[in-house]
């Protein structure tokens, strides 16, 4: 087993000499490093009995991907706030080590999928009551990233305009018809 600071400098090595014009891209020694590096990091956490794969994106992030079993929700806490927290642990573990503005996402047992596709059935839901009944929609408070989910998920909407309102930890979207 490699130590932490080997691990690191070894992904860096790596990565640094992975540039291409588009960006950077990562060979699978580096990231089977880095998917080694976060399950230690898990390990000391007191998870011992998970799985880590890394994957450099099409979309230009690094993915995390953490299956756990049981011990999932635990990771994930309550509305994914556990799972924030341990996206923004990781960000900052690696941040020194990666390109700035790469974009890390952790998930854990495939939970920010199905969150994904909940946000998306409320948001199509919400747009429709907000058109048949005429009236402002105001949702639950939620994270930037459920926001954001919601926000594009309405953009294609001409009959409907989103905004968010409120200060952290309350803030909210609020869906709005618009009468054309």
């Amino acid at each position: 087993m490699l130590p932490f600071g080997s691990i690191l400098r070894s992904i860096h090595s790596m990565e640094t000499a992975q540039h291409t014009q588009q960006g950077v891209t990562f060979d699978q020694p580096a990231v089977l490093l880095l998917a080694e590096h976060v399950r230690r990091v898990l390990e000391i956490m007191g998870f011992e009995d998970v799985q880590v794969s890394c994957q450099y994106g099409e979309d230009e992030a690094l993915q995390i991907a953490i299956e756990a079993g049981e011990a999932g929700r635990m990771l994930i806490g309550t509305q994914g706030a556990h799972l924030n927290a341990l996206q923004h642990t990781m960000r900052c573990v690696l941040r020194k080590q990666l390109p700035a503005g790469l974009r890390v996402s952790v998930d854990v047992n495939g939970y920010r999928a199905r969150r994904e596709r909940s946000l998306l059935g409320l948001a199509e839901e919400v747009a429709r009551k907000a058109v048949r009944t005429g009236r402002t929609v105001v949702l639950q408070p939620m994270s930037a990233s459920d926001r954001r989910s919601v926000h594009t998920a309405l953009a294609r909407h001409k009959d409907i305009q989103t905004e968010s309102l409120g200060e952290e930890p309350n803030r909210r979207v609020v869906v709005r018809p618009v009468f054309l």
